[in-house]
């Protein structure tokens, strides 16, 4: 069913009140009658609220203080209500930078849980302030937690008003611009028929039916409201939703502002019909549209109003003004500075509203999004709960200030300096119903950078990545030596050892086996070689060999790596490519991806450089330059993810790859690549923190286990990036596009923070597999410690693997350092041990150390 209405006739209510709030799992508003209100004061006392976590309360001056003595605190209460859903409004006050958050219970789902909560920025001026959500309680409101911060500080809590929902089932489902103009897609969610209005218009849409009803447009302006307006008299409400409607070629007062870094691109302002658009040519690169507004109460990414602007030339741009807002946009070479912000100090504004035009090409939201041709933000495609709408996430989500888009037309990025903005990112722009690519910030002050320029999405990481810098490094928890000492206790005297070798983690269902790189680190850290009657490869996430030669065990070693190798080639494509077959296909446009083939390449051409091989090397190289084609990072963890899931893992073996690859051929190409890889890393890692361990973090995908749970964005996995890392200082020696060495170590120090510390008991020196951010908890299984040794020991310039030296027509590999003179391997090694050396892949040498050895290749 279509029904066809100019919108003409509404313009006049725009600015009328509504009674609709954004739904909590998608974009569009949706209508609700308010019911009875209850509000919990504290003029008498606590209202039944108990300190459960981290906190003292007392009642000061009708006020609930919360002094918080950690950073996860929370105060509960029971609750009996029969409601369905609830507006919650807290009214708070703080001096402290934190978040705050509301859990609750409901009669259906009786256990706490982030699947029932909403989280939220705290303003920390001393001042009060709202802060309202919206809860879905089916069966009735069971139980309400407040956490009012997550930082050791005083909270007042003044009241907290619960008011109940009843939620109107007519949906707006999804919004698409067509020829007619607006088209908004209306369903009936109920088993009943609704009655809707409209102007004269009046219908039924039957039970579990929808509607088409297409709002026209007159193009006359730039930028323009077209306004849905539905009087829903079943539920004495009524569904009000406006849509930007931006038209280039409508008539405008355009005002050349200036010429950007490229002389050909030109920035013009319609400051009349607040909007700015940016031409290369005749062609628009991208526009702000509008360039600011005040925010919709209704949610991010919507906007109800949008105010004309008065312009005033200042050096190198405009200042402007309009009714709610101000600010002033000044251009600089490629970029935009835009200084934003509300004239009502209790106000939001968002703005800019970027609109990046032509085909998609790349995108990128820094922790959320990592696109490749064509592809959809926000998508089930990686991750398939309702968690996938990530439109304006939270943003202890969001790894760094960036958000970047390129197309055949342009690239476009966007950063800003205050992480408490709420960022907003949508490809295609779901929120007006159009192909171009949307991105936004929402909050009172808003200082952010546009840039315009031409290349790929990594340019836009570097340049953002510049623009604040590298963080200085966490402060480490323990000394080096201490560090050292922890890891060896994990390894020789924690439960992760057994009569029957090492698990790779604590837990009984990990096998105890004897792996080479517990051997090895335990020798490293202490001098010590265990006693094993075999060795097993691997054991750890980044691999020490040295063991299989310092007992005996070279030829073991050279079979496995050689059968390794041969594996690999059997498998490869005659394209140079690796091809998955499983169930983690779905989702995934092709049957091969980034890092599913970077992993096998670099394995081979590992091989290559430590025995000369030929073949390996011909078939790594083979993958190198079938790997230019890809654009993203994904297809790394094949053993619960899709392979379309974006993975720093990826990143983290791509990296290796080329780097290995350039190391063998000196081709620039490969070093390229190499650092395009290694960038594409950097929007998994935060730069920036607000709890104790949290900077320099690292999430391992932007995606969920088997598409459901647990869902990893905004959960740091850190061993995924301490496997980065290392590749990052493999390729630090022939790179400075940035300090490598120093995004390495932040990483590897996050690591040791979220190490288990030794007074916490028998798991001391373990890392655990990931880390809850806001509640600061380490969470299993616990990992055993070589790769954090092994990382700190490579950052220091320390022998941590296999050493190699290539040279004279020779190649040597030794577990202490070595290099070729003449005709002969010189070798540091340690006085009185015993080991061995392969030379040219074939000949294994037993050496008795001397401290020094020099060992003949003739």
């Amino acid at each position: 069913m279509r029904l066809v209405v100019h919108a003409l006739a509404f313009l006049s209510l725009l600015g009328c009140a509504r009674d609709v709030l954004a739904e909590a799992s998608g974009i569009f508003p949706k209508a609700v009658t308010r019911k009875q209100s209850l509000t919990l004061g504290f003029g008498e006392g606590t209202q039944g609220f108990e300190p459960v976590s981290q906190c003292r309360i007392a009642v000061e001056n009708g006020r609930l203080v919360v002094e918080s003595t950690g950073h996860d605190p929370y105060i509960v209460k029971a609750m009996n209500l029969p409601g369905e859903a609830y507006e919650v409004s807290l009214r708070l006050r703080t001096t402290v930078r934190s978040g705050g958050a509301i859990y609750w219970t409901s009669q259906k789902s009786l256990t706490w849980g982030e699947d029932k909560s909403r989280h939220f920025f705290l303003i920390a001026d001393g001042e009060w302030h709202s802060y309202t959500v919206r809860i879905d309680t089916p069966g009735g409101l069971r139980g309400l937690r407040i956490d009012p911060g997550t930082a050791p500080g005083i909270y007042e809590i003044e009241s907290i008003q619960l008011t109940e929902l009843q939620t109107c089932p007519i949906n707006i489902e999804f919004i698409e611009r067509t020829d007619e103009g607006v088209q908004f897609h209306i369903q009936n969610a109920s088993n009943a028929p609704v009655t809707v209005r409209m102007e004269q218009h009046s219908l039924v849409i039957p039970a579990g039916q929808a509607i088409d009803i297409i709002r026209k447009f007159d193009g006359q302006r730039p930028v323009e409201l077209v306004t849905l307006d539905l009087q829903l008299p079943d539920f004495t409400t009524d569904l009000r939703h406006s849509v930007v409607v931006y038209s280039d070629s409508a008539p405008a007062e355009w005002m050349a502002i200036a010429t950007g870094g490229d002389t050909a691109v030109l920035v013009e302002l319609a400051a009349k019909d607040n909007v700015l658009r940016i031409r290369r040519g005749e062609t628009v690169l991208a526009a702000l549209a509008p360039i600011v507004a005040p925010a919709d109460p209704n949610g991010a990414g919507l906007i109800a109003t949008i105010p004309l602007l008065q312009a005033t030339p200042i050096p190198n741009g405009v200042q402007i003004q309009g009714k709610g807002v101000q600010g002033t946009i000044a251009v600089d070479k490629d970029e935009l500075i835009l200084n934003l912000e509300a004239t009502d100090e209790n106000s939001e504004i968002e703005g800019p509203v970027v609109r990046a035009f032509g085909l998609l090409e790349q995108g990128v939201f820094a922790g959320l999004e990592y696109l490749g041709k064509g592809e959809k933000s926000s998508s089930t495609l990686d991750i398939e709960t309702e968690e996938h709408i990530r439109y304006a996430p939270d943003r202890l989500n969001v790894t760094m200030p960036l958000m970047a888009f390129v197309t055949d037309r342009a690239s476009v990025g966007l950063t800003w300096n205050d992480m408490g903005l709420q960022p907003v990112y949508a490809t295609p722009n779901v929120f007006d119903g159009t192909q171009e690519h949307r991105m936004s910030l929402r909050g009172h002050h808003i200082e952010a950078r546009l840039r315009i320029a031409q290349g790929m999405v990594e340019d836009m990481i570097l340049w953002a990545t510049k623009r604040w810098g590298l963080p200085p490094l966490p402060e480490p928890p323990r000394s080096e030596s201490e560090q050292f000492q922890l890891c060896l206790w994990a390894l020789t005297d924690g439960p992760i050892r057994n009569e029957q070798g090492w698990g790779h983690c604590v837990e009984p269902n990990w096998a105890r086996r004897f792996h080479v790189d517990m051997v090895s680190t335990i020798w490293r850290l202490s001098g010590t070689l265990p006693d094993v009657p075999h060795l097993v490869p691997g054991g750890g996430h980044l691999s020490d060999d040295s063991a299989w030669f310092l007992t005996g065990r070279a030829a073991e070693w050279l079979a496995h790596m050689r059968n390794q190798a041969r594996g690999l080639m059997a498998q490869q494509q005659p394209d140079g490519s690796f091809r998955y077959s499983g169930k983690y296909l779905k989702g995934h446009y092709e049957d091969t991806a980034s890092g599913y083939c970077a992993r096998p390449a670099a394995v081979l051409l590992e091989y290559a450089k430590l025995t000369g091989d030929k073949q390996a090397l011909e078939a790594g190289l083979k993958t190198l330059d079938y790997m230019k084609r890809f654009r993203v990072p994904r297809g790394a963890q094949t053993w619960e993810l899709s392979l379309h899931t974006p993975d720093i893992l990826a990143s983290a073996h791509l990296v290796s790859a080329y780097v290995r690859g350039y190391e063998l051929t000196k081709r620039q190409d490969y070093l390229d690549e190499a650092r395009r890889w290694a960038l594409s890393g950097i929007p998994f890692v935060y730069l920036w923190a607000e709890h104790p361990i949290m900077l320099y973090a690292t999430i391992p995908v932007y995606g969920a286990t088997n598409w459901r749970a647990p869902n990893w964005i905004g959960l740091p996995v850190q061993w995924c990036g301490l496997v980065y890392a290392y590749a990052l200082t493999e390729l630090a020696p022939y790179d400075n596009t940035l300090d490598w060495r120093h995004l390495a170590e932040g990483i590897l120090i996050a690591g040791e923070q979220m190490q288990v510390p030794r007074e916490e008991g028998d798991y001391a020196g373990l890392l655990p597999d990931s880390f809850h951010l806001r509640y600061q908890r380490r969470q299993g299984p616990f990992i055993n410690p070589c790769a954090l040794a092994l990382l700190r020991s490579a950052i220091k310039g320390r022998p941590h693997r296999l050493a190699v030296a290539i040279g004279d027509n020779h190649r040597v590999v030794a577990p202490f350092p070595v290099k070729i003179e003449g005709n002969e391997a010189v070798i540091q090694a340690r006085a009185g041990v015993s080991y061995q050396i392969v030379i040219d892949g074939e000949q294994i040498k037993t050496i008795a150390s001397q401290g020094e050895d020099r060992i003949s290749l003739e």
